[in-house]
Parts: structure tokens; sequence; C-alpha cells
């Protein structure tokens, strides 16, 4: 999978719902392997909620995927300030 920027919570969450139906896993699946209930995975993945820095770790962890952060292109060191939309 190549990567991909996120800057909303909707397209992070479609993208961890592809993620976990390529692999063939129900949203009970990798919700168990997450640590969580299901309804948190839907939550997530419907973007009806915005989970906890740790719960978004759990998940990408279970479905066997990194979440790095990247510089913002364009953006110098000097002059870059994080905008809320960086977040997601």
């Amino acid at each position: 999978m190549e990567e991909t920027i996120f800057r909303e919570v909707k397209a992070l969450g479609q993208q961890l719902r592809q993620a976990r139906k390529a692999k063939g896993w129900s949203q009970g699946d990798l919700a168990r392997r997450a640590g969580t209930d299901p309804r948190q995975i839907s939550r997530i993945e419907t973007a009806a909620h915005e989970p906890k820095l740790s719960l978004l770790l759990a998940v990408v962890a279970a479905l066997e995927m990194d979440l790095s952060l990247v510089p913002r292109q364009g953006a110098s060191p000097q002059t870059a300030r994080p905008k809320p939309e960086d977040i997601f």
C-alpha cells in the first residue's frame, strides 16, 4: 500500500475500512485484535467520532500498518506552523 496523507477524519476512516476488508475481517475481528469494541471500529470508520490516539494506534497496529508524520510539502521548518487540518 502506498503512503497516503490524510487531512480529514472521514478519509482516514475509509482507508482503515478498506484495509480491514482487504484482510477479510469483520469489525468484530478488528476490534478483538485492537482490544476494543466493534462499535468503536464502526465509529472510527464512519467518522462518527474522533478516537483517542491510543485507540487509533492500536487499530493501525492490528491492521499491520504504520502511522507516520511527514513534513508538509512546501513548508520550511522555520516558518511551518501546524494548522487544525494537519491533524488528520
